[in-house]
């Protein structure tokens, strides 16, 4: 048997090393992440880069509304729940931010109806009946909202916005006590929700629009393409008896 020097084995793994530099190395890993970003993602399912994307370009297009002095001056700090509402209601689907984007529309203006309303009526009481009012009025609403989400037909299809009713009402109740301006915090909130919503509705539906129906359409043609693979494969198998 041929036996080898040690030194043979230095000097091959020398000469690989000066071969290998760090610039040829850094270029072979940058190219290999490129690779799999651009291949192995897009190929799987590119629509999650575009959802990626357009909820970016819609918490860019708000932050620079609330950036404009005319909206600053006009909504205040209350713009900042246009932000907020993109980030929550926004979904990979068109047809998903619509549906979240009419709950969270309904749910904030039936909460702050009410809220307002019941502030309003609380303000004219002095005292601990203040708060006794406020309290009872938050408990009562609020459990019943709750038990309401709990039903199946309203958990499936409304539980969000039963659970934004809540904390609308909520946040309106006890701070319009404290507030003399209630009317004017109620319509700057809701309007920054409308423009998140309108926001995210005009980028869902008109930049790469995506349809729970092409999901379904691509989800049974694969599951289809699989077993037909698959009895092709039997077929083969058993041919031959």
């Amino acid at each position: 048997m041929e036996t080898k020097n040690p030194g043979d084995f230095v000097a091959i793994s020398v000469s690989e090393t000066e071969e290998k530099s760090p610039a040829r190395c850094c270029a072979v890993l940058a190219s290999v992440i490129r690779r799999t970003i651009a291949g192995e993602i897009c190929a799987d399912d590119s629509r999650k880069l575009f959802h990626a994307a357009k909820v970016g370009l819609a918490l860019v297009l708000v932050s620079l509304l609330y950036m404009l002095e005319v909206v600053h001056d006009r909504l205040g700090d209350n713009a900042m729940w246009a932000v907020m509402t993109v980030v929550v209601i926004f979904e990979s689907t068109a047809g998903a931010t619509i549906s979240k984007g009419i709950n969270r529309v309904l749910g904030t203006m039936l909460g702050g109806g009410l809220g307002f309303s019941v502030a309003f009526l609380a303000q004219g009481i002095s005292g601990a009946g203040k708060a006794v009012v406020i309290g009872i009025s938050v408990f009562v609403f609020c459990s019943t909202a709750t038990y309401i989400r709990m039903i199946p037909s309203i958990k499936k299809k409304h539980d969000y916005g039963a659970m934004i009713f809540i904390l609308t009402y909520s946040l309106v109740a006890v701070s319009g006590v404290r507030s003399n301006q209630i009317i004017k915090i109620a319509s700057d909130r809701l309007s920054s929700i409308f423009i998140g919503f309108a926001v995210c509705i005009f980028i869902s539906l008109f930049i790469f629009p995506i349809w729970c129906g092409d999901e379904l359409h691509n989800s049974l043609a694969s599951k289809f393409d699989n077993l037909a693979c698959s009895i092709e494969g039997l077929s083969q198998k058993y041919s031959h008896f």
